[in-house]
């Protein structure tokens, strides 16, 4: 499918350009229809508990500040364009109606989104941001009419209009940081040559930032001159994007940087007095100076002056923007032990250890639980024809290859039954979760202890100076401790080598580590205690560092949106993360079945209105959980409805599938988190919702096929009692027993437990059929069978012995049933017409103008 078949009902900014304080003020003002871009402000609005008013006066006020030069279009190109049209199964993708991402249409206010772009360039903290936006508009606003007789000095006054207004900016950051920069629509990055000026970095204050700006852009028409003590990357990446003229950048008396960005009678020097070595500390730090001269009658003349007390210098920013994996935040001082060599190499080496012995851990299909995932034995030696977790992965992680040190962290990594595992060997008064859970992985990974036990070396805390304390109770792990920050340090290593193995290829800038450590502590906890290998916990990880959302687990029982059977989708603003096993449509294999598909656009599902339109369903929260939904069980029509079983031998001959199969979704919203989506097959006589994670399960569990060479002459074979089962049966009829939770419960037909009855398939040619008769399957024992390659003597004999482990209780039937789903050699893909049409009738639908307001 194309992308120009994909543009369902989305904003196109492409080919519109919005005025959103008029539209939103006559969406206030008037009774009449909603107008256009009206609907998406007030979803965001709603989303963000705002006031229309303060936002509008917000909106009023920055309107026309300041204007984007040929570069900052650039940037918005990237906005505007970079949304991903390929639907992934039956969910498809639409841009994002966030305040956020509708700014980057209205040429007087898109210079608000590439100026928070440009911050989160250096700035992750979305306070500094927002203080310096604030600031700049207010000192706009200050400065008009005020060039006799401003001061500088005026900009620190307080106003209760600007606490005000950093309610309303502090929103619109948010937006733009989870729907802009953090989907990956980066500013261009300042010029090597300006980069290599100081390789720490200098920055301004909020107040001194808008100062600065506000008076080149606004007050300085013709030639000027920008005198710094050292290069200020935020200033100097501003300008490339919004300054209309000349800019030079001299240093140390030599011009190390020219750009045309517009009018060629309009000129910025910017003159650095020298620039910084990397074994200097940069002059005095936390303090910036800068003059600014303006050309007046053949001569320059000090404009304004001041000096900004900023605490950047000695310690950079960490960048709001996404980050290469293993690139993990370190927020600690800068007089921390933390940031020593040899210790940053220690805890490197000790997640490089952790991670190549999970790499190893053995997978079998799962056991005692019915979650889609394995079961594994940690400790065990994985026999030659054995899964294990890297070959489950998608992809081998980089990390095992990085050449962080030459000699291992320790050579013991994991035991299998730790001594003094019991409450009695824990602190007495511990009560933070996370610290109990570290203690009890301390005594699994005796690498984890080792690297704790060289760390207490270097740390001053009270339960490092001691092995015990004074109730002799084993030593603290507390926040701030040494030891738990460079375990912390190493479990967000090992998520970020989790994430390469799903395939995702950069990181999500956070500014808390929290979720993502504990996600890794309940993965690894699953493991070695509980011996499992969960998706939902393995995929949430992943999804952490991609998307940079917080951590879930599946809800509990008393919970209201309990009764999703898997985690298939996950919103964080405009970027999303989606399981491979949703589509079902394709084929799937148990080798790299742990991956994701990652996406920009807001996830959601195309339903049908009427025959010509269909309308667009989207994920409205900035983060939501998809879960999929239970198969629908058919034991009523199984009874009512009995299908006659028949005898069969080996001159069986199997008809080719001929049933037409289509599908659409349903996504419903279960509570502020959680949404669900509905898979309905249908078929001619049946409609029925399908479990795509028990197509997952069943292809985890399924057994090989056989072979023989028969041919044309198989041997002579006792008849068997067996049914064959069209596509559409197996929909309405497969697993073809009674619900109980009486296992000894039978389907019709069964006239014995040790007297099987075989349930064939017709051959399927299409993943899409053989996909959906896996999923029907997941609970009895199937084999997957080629006809062309197998006689019906030894595909009966091969199915009479195969044997699996259950794995759901109250499946009633015949325990010797056996289930055959026959295929050809060859399995195309089908797309699902009814999705097709429904895109191509919103194409035709969108096409006009009134209709397209209508629908989006």
């Amino acid at each position: 499918m194309n992308s120009s078949n994909m543009q369902v009902a989305r904003l196109d900014l492409a080919t519109r350009s919005i005025d959103l304080t008029k539209a939103l003020l006559e969406a206030i003002t008037s009774s009449g229809s909603l107008l256009k871009g009206a609907w998406e402000i007030g979803q965001w609005l709603g989303r963000e508990k705002l006031n229309q008013y303060e936002l509008l006066d917000c909106l009023k006020q920055a309107k026309g500040l300041a204007f984007a030069n040929k570069k900052g279009q650039q940037f918005f190109d990237q906005i505007i364009h970079g949304l991903d049209t390929i639907p992934i199964g039956p969910l498809f993708l639409q841009q994002s109606g966030s305040l956020g991402r509708l700014m980057a249409g209205d040429p007087n206010l898109s210079w608000v989104v590439s100026t928070v772009a440009c911050l989160f360039q250096h700035h992750r903290d979305d306070r500094t941001v927002t203080d310096t936006l604030t600031a700049f508009i207010m000192e706009s606003h200050r400065s008009r009419g005020l060039e006799q007789n401003y001061s500088a000095l005026d900009a620190f006054t307080y106003s209760p209009d600007q606490t005000r207004m950093r309610a309303v900016v502090r929103k619109i950051v948010s937006s733009v940081w989870y729907n802009v920069v953090n989907v990956g629509c980066d500013t261009i990055p300042l010029p090597q040559e300006l980069l290599s000026v100081c390789p720490k970095g200098h920055y301004l204050e909020p107040g001194d930032f808008g100062i600065v700006i506000n008076n080149i852009h606004a007050h300085c028409p013709s030639k000027a001159i920008l005198r710094t003590s050292h290069l200020l990357r935020d200033i100097l990446l501003w300008l490339l994007l919004h300054y209309n003229g000349t800019l030079v950048v001299n240093v140390g008396g030599q011009i190390v940087y020219r750009a045309d960005l517009g009018n060629p009678y309009r000129e910025l020097e910017v003159h650095v007095a020298s620039a910084c070595s990397e074994s200097s500390d940069c002059g005095a730090i936390g303090k910036e100076s800068y003059e600014i001269l303006r050309h007046i009658s053949g001569k320059f003349e000090e404009f304004l002056s001041g000096s900004s007390f900023s605490g950047f210098t000695d310690l950079p920013p960490r960048p709001g923007i996404r980050q290469k994996l293993y690139d993990v935040p370190r927020m600690y001082p800068s007089e921390s032990a933390m940031w020593n060599k040899g210790l940053q190499i220690l805890v490197k080496c000790s997640a490089q250890s952790i991670m190549e012995w999970l790499l190893g851990v053995p997978l079998s299909a799962q056991t005692d639980f019915s979650s889609p995932g394995f079961s594994a034995k940690p400790g065990q030696q994985a026999a030659a024809d054995q899964i294990t977790v890297s070959l489950a992965l998608k992809r081998v992680p980089a990390m095992i290859n990085l050449q962080w040190s030459s000699s291992p962290a320790s050579q013991v990594v994991f035991v299998k039954q730790p001594q003094h595992l019991d409450d009695d060997n824990l602190p007495r008064d511990i009560r933070d979760k996370t610290e109990q859970r570290l203690f009890i992985l301390l005594r699994y990974f005796p690498v984890l202890a080792d690297l704790t036990k060289k760390v207490s070396a270097d740390c001053l805390c009270l339960g490092c100076s001691k092995s015990y304390g004074p109730d002799s109770s084993p030593a603290r792990i507390r926040v701030g401790c040494l030891k738990r920050t460079a375990m912390e340090e190493s479990f967000l290593l090992l998520a970020h080598g989790l994430a390469d193995g799903f395939g995702v290829s950069d990181a999500s800038s956070v500014s808390d580590i929290s979720p993502i450590i504990d996600g890794i502590l309940t993965l690894l906890l699953e493991l070695v205690q509980e011996q499992k290998v969960c998706w939902d916990t393995w995929f949430a990880v992943a999804s952490c560092i991609y998307l940079g959302c917080p951590f879930e687990k599946p809800v509990s029982r008393e919970h209201p949106a309990f009764g999703g059977t898997a985690f298939a989708a996950i919103q964080y603003g405009n970027l999303a993360t989606q399981a491979p096993w949703l589509d079902l449509t394709r084929e799937h294999t148990v080798q790299g079945c742990f991956g994701l598909i990652g996406s920009r656009g807001r996830l959601g599902v195309v339903t049908r209105s009427d025959d010509q339109h269909a309308q667009f369903r989207s994920v409205e929260e900035n983060f939501a959980i998809i879960e999929t939904e239970n198969t629908e069980y058919t034991t009523s029509f199984c009874l009512r409805y009995k299908k006659v079983a028949s005898p069969m031998d080996h001159r069986l001959r199997i008809d080719e599938d001929e049933s037409s199969v289509e599908s659409d979704v349903i996504l419903c919203q279960m509570d502020d988190k959680f949404y669900r989506i509905l898979l309905r097959i249908k078929t001619n006589t049946h409609w029925r919702i399908v479990d795509p994670s028990d197509t997952f399960s069943a292809i985890i569990r399924i057994l090989p096929s056989t072979t023989c060479e028969h041919k044309n002459q198989p041997p002579e074979l006792s008849p068997v009692t067996a049914k064959i089962y069209t596509i559409d049966e197996v929909l309405g009829r497969w697993p073809d027993v009674i619900l109980s939770h009486d296992s000894t419960t039978k389907a019709s037909g069964d006239t014995a437990q040790n007297s099987p009855t075989f349930l064939l398939t017709q051959v399927l040619d299409t993943h899409l059929k053989n996909n959906i008769a896996l999923a029907l399957s997941v609970c009895p024992i199937a084999v997957p069978n080629y006809p062309e390659l197998a006689c019906p003597t030894c595909m009966f004999s091969y199915a009479r012995a195969a044997e699996r482990q259950p794995l759901r209780e109250g499946e009633g039937g015949n325990s010797a049933n056996r289930y055959i789903i026959n295929l050809k050699t060859q399995l195309t893909e089908q797309d699902s017409m009814m999705r097709r049409s429904l895109v191509e009738g919103s194409n035709a639908s969108t096409e006009g103008g009134p209709q397209q307001d209508k629908e989006n």
